[in-house]
């Protein structure tokens, strides 16, 4: 599983936003650290922490991504 797809499954990047081939690229050169990481710091703040930062419409961006 590439880091695109852990990040998917952890709920971090909802699958129908579309990333671009750049983004892509940048997530799947993170470390398996750094998606640990991310996967731990979202479940530790969880949903209503990233709902509240996160504006509308820009979910796909960062944070929840959904970052």
């Amino acid at each position: 599983m590439n880091n695109l797809q852990r990040l998917q499954a952890a709920g971090l990047i909802e699958v129908q936003h579309a990333l671009t081939p750049d983004e892509v690229s940048s997530i799947n050169q993170l470390s398996s650290a750094e998606v640990d990481a991310l996967i731990s710091v979202r479940a530790k703040l969880g949903d209503d922490f990233f709902s509240h930062k996160v504006p509308v419409g820009d979910s796909h961006r960062m944070g929840t991504m959904i970052l």
